[in-house]
């Protein structure tokens, strides 16, 4: 029967890169520690370097949200205003209809 690929969590990958990165250990001595190819070390480092500015990309979903919502209830409020007024016009409309329309 042939070997079955062992799986490692992100934490693992996490601390085994950051042995190389922080600690300033030779990648091929974490890699015989843990008993794992140094390639796939440096594959692990290479990705976590290249996705490491995501970190400052994320969006914080509360404040998107709130500011998502205040624009919401900023229009609305707008919209009611401007019903209010085309109401209002409407009304002396009808008042200037019923004046001047019996007239004719």
């Amino acid at each position: 029967m042939g070997k079955t690929r062992r799986k490692f969590s992100s934490e693992e990958k996490l601390k085994m890169v950051m042995a190389v990165i922080q600690d300033g250990k030779a990648v091929s001595d974490v890699a015989q520690e843990n008993n794992v190819h140094p390639n796939m070390i440096l594959n692990w480092k290479k990705e976590f370097l290249e996705n490491a500015a995501a970190v400052f990309d994320r969006h914080r979903p509360d404040i998107t949200e709130k500011a998502q919502q205040r624009k919401i209830e900023e229009l609305e409020a707008k919209l009611k205003k401007k019903d209010e007024v085309i109401a209002e016009i409407a009304e002396e409309n009808m008042m200037i209809k019923k004046t001047f329309g019996g007239r004719s």
